[in-house]
């Protein structure tokens, strides 16, 4: 057995952080490359079975294809002496048993466990590979809270015609542990993995597991033959829809599972979101500088989470009622001819900054100033210039521009002044201001 200290390989083992029933991992350091890893060195009573080394590499195999953000990453398979082990990344941080023996997850953690082991349990399956040991203690939480589903030991191809490992190591953990994977069979399929999911999810929201029997043989006897204890009778503040989620994950026959992750981890979210989040399963609330509904990663393509339908009702009633006051004020304006008359009069009397332009004999436009007047003197000075029409201009020549007087401007003649709004007088000056366009000059 080996012990801290020690080397195997081009390792340095630092410490223990594990051991099951098919090894003992320790914290090592390679220091060729200078890193830190998790080396998962066979157990003893299995090292002189040949075949059970053998089976074991090819399992290491299978995982080793397996890239997702929260699935441990395996780096290498190695013997040394004829010690076979696994080097797999370290995780600095705790494992979810740890957490949940130090208090009760908060309502975003929860969804973070379900989001981040389903999402890795998902993409395993679409690889064709089972993990068949799920379970808190398999699940890493690092420094960073992101979480990584661990422990690939007892995973096998889905459908295989015959259990990879022996039938004593293919049991499981019994607490964990599916009624058609405790019996043995070996048409299993992903659905084991919904179950032992199913279980923890049960652990995490009731408060403690569905079976706790003295002996491993008679907690595997419940899985297979006792009724599933109600949730909610063991725990009044988990709510009815959650139940049923747990009851159709954990049910006894496979048929009535979940046919897959994603229906499993979809129903739970939408269960778990659209109940009191403050009273599920005794879970702490979480301070707001820390919610995160979606977890540490998303690899799986969920469909959208239902909003609450108290937030649907809020929504809709504030919906109604401004509605309802646009209408009001709509009829209002509409059935009072006197609130009508006087907008349309304090629209009239609004005074509009305008412009005078005076034009001169020679046709030039000369500006002459600036004044505001309102609409009311615009009409009245249109009522005057019809009662008063200008004099019809006579046959005299226009002076020459040495004929002009050269001590003073010429005045405009005040019938001549016309009103224009700014905007015209902008377009003018720059119309005056503009130099012209000359051709280019021919060589």
């Amino acid at each position: 057995m080996f012990k801290a200290g020690e080397n195997l390989g081009p390792y340095q083992l630092l410490e223990q952080i594990g051991e099951g029933g098919m090894g003992t991992v320790f914290k090592a350091y390679h220091p060729a490359l200078d890193r830190y890893v998790a080396l998962k060195i066979i157990h003893p009573a299995h090292r002189q079975d040949q075949s059970f080394v053998a089976r074991f590499q090819r399992e290491a195999r299978l995982v080793a294809r397996l890239e997702h953000p929260n699935i441990v990453p395996i780096y290498d398979y190695a013997e040394h002496d004829k010690i076979s082990y696994l080097v797999m990344k370290f995780i600095e941080g705790h494992t979810l048993k740890d957490r949940l023996e130090r208090h009760p997850l908060n309502f975003y953690e929860v969804l973070q466990v379900v989001d981040s082991v389903g999402s890795a349990l998902a993409y395993a399956h679409t690889q064709g590979v089972l993990h068949r040991d799920i379970k808190p203690s398999n699940v890493l939480i690092g420094v960073n809270n992101a979480m990584y589903l661990a422990d690939f030991g007892l995973a096998r191809i889905a459908h295989a015609e015959a259990s990879t490992l022996s039938s004593e190591s293919a049991l499981g953990t019994p607490q964990y542990v599916s009624p058609e994977q405790a019996l043995g069979r070996n048409n299993l399929d992903r659905r084991t993995d919904i179950y032992s999911f199913g279980v923890m999810l049960y652990e995490i929201v009731v408060g403690q597991a569905p079976f706790k029997a003295n002996g491993a043989f008679a907690i595997i006897h419940d899985h297979i033959y006792t009724p599933l204890p109600l949730p909610r009778a063991l725990n009044p503040n988990v709510s009815e829809a959650v139940e049923l989620v747990l009851l159709k994950a954990l049910a006894k026959d496979p048929n009535e599972r979940f046919d897959n992750i994603v229906q499993m981890v979809t129903a739970f979210n939408n269960a778990w979101l659209n109940t009191n989040s403050l009273t599920q399963g005794g879970v702490f609330p979480l301070p707001a500088a820390h919610m995160n509904p979606y977890g540490a990663t998303s690899g799986m393509n969920l469909p959208a989470l239902k909003e609450p339908e108290s937030q649907q009702k809020k929504r809709a009633a504030w919906l109604f009622a401004i509605a309802g006051i646009i209408i009001l004020i709509g009829l209002a304006f509409s059935l009072m001819p006197s609130l009508r008359s006087n907008l349309i009069s304090l629209l009239t009397s609004t005074s509009i900054p305008t412009t005078f332009i005076a034009f001169t004999p020679t046709g030039q436009a000369t500006s002459i100033g600036t004044s505001t007047v309102s609409q009311a003197t615009l009409v009245s000075r249109e009522t005057n210039n019809a009662t008063n029409p200008v004099p019809n201009s006579t046959n005299t020549p226009a002076p020459r521009p040495t004929d002009r007087p050269t001590d003073k401007p010429s005045e405009p003649a005040p019938n001549l002044v016309t009103p224009i709004v700014e905007p015209i007088q902008t377009i003018v000056d720059e119309i005056i201001d503009t130099p012209p366009v000359l051709p280019p000059l021919l060589p």
